[in-house]
């Protein structure tokens, strides 16, 4: 396997959030811009928007982490399929609060605003970060509108953060698009940011020299449309595939590094092969 061809101990494009690789190309960098600016004013609502594969929950998760090393009391939830109840029970859990699992949602509710009181009176910043706004229910939409505008809440500084698929955005309502004080745009990288993460990848791993050539990049950010989960995927899949490549010519030690560097061809190849019909 490419291990043992490249020196690889892992993949450096791993699958799932590894806040370790974040790659703060200038969009991501407005993004958190932004992001500070929200948490610096009391009582504001901010709505994060990103086609699927843009780093929507990746950069909510770097940003909790930030948050909570600046002395904020901060949730992040993915709210992708949660009752009202799940949902309160998880923000209580998170802020430390007085709640108990047999409570039913009103009591939560009251448990989760006395301990926003609590956290403002102790002058600590409360961010709550709401991940995949556009897929819930009816229920647990009016019960957000009711968290943001509830007098007790709003006294409190509370700042609330949603995140949605930009496509799914008209779902989310009129009411609750109106409380939005502040946009943030997620949108594809260009090729720069493509390299830019690339080397970013491989230096996390340990590997100086570069494995995907110009042409190589270049199919790769074309292929993709500069989408930060499908440039992850279609490069951990190249690297697969020309590693099987490479297999095929047998190699010896006097192999050049050019000869071993992905070219467009297998980058191709690993589209292919993502796109192969699943079967049985």
């Amino acid at each position: 396997m490419y291990p043992t061809q490249w020196g690889l101990t892992k993949s450096p494009f791993p699958s799932g959030i590894d806040l370790q690789l974040f790659y703060e190309g200038f969009n991501q960098r407005e993004a958190l811009a932004r992001l500070r600016y929200l948490t610096s004013h009391p009582s504001r609502c901010g709505l994060m928007l990103g086609n699927a594969g843009f780093g929507k929950s990746h950069l909510l998760q770097l940003f909790a982490k930030e948050c909570r090393l600046h002395g904020k009391a901060v949730a992040l939830v993915d709210l992708l399929g949660l009752s009202t109840h799940e949902f309160l029970w998880q923000l209580g859990i998170q802020l430390e609060a007085a709640v108990h699992i047999e409570n039913q949602p009103p009591r939560l509710f009251r448990q989760l605003t006395d301990r926003f009181q609590e956290l403002s009176f102790e002058r600590q910043r409360i961010v709550l970060l709401l991940d995949n706004v556009d897929q819930v229910g009816p229920d647990l939409r009016t019960l957000l509108l009711r968290l943001a505008q509830n007098e007790t809440t709003r006294a409190t500084g509370l700042t609330l953060v949603f995140s949605a698929n930009a496509s799914h955005s008209a779902q989310l309502g009129e009411r609750l698009l109106d409380l939005v004080d502040l946009r943030i745009d997620l949108e594809a990288w260009d090729e720069l940011d493509t390299i830019g993460y690339l080397q970013l990848a491989l230096v996390a791993v340990g590997l100086e020299q570069p494995l995907f050539n110009d042409e190589g990049i270049s199919e790769l950010h074309r292929i993709s449309g500069g989408v930060p989960r499908k440039i992850n995927r279609l490069a951990e899949h190249s690297l697969l595939v020309s590693s099987q490549m490479i297999d095929s010519q047998a190699p010896d030690s006097s192999m050049s590094d050019s000869r071993l560097m992905i070219g467009a061809k297998a980058v191709q190849a690993a589209d292919e092969l993502l796109s192969l019909p699943c079967t049985g």
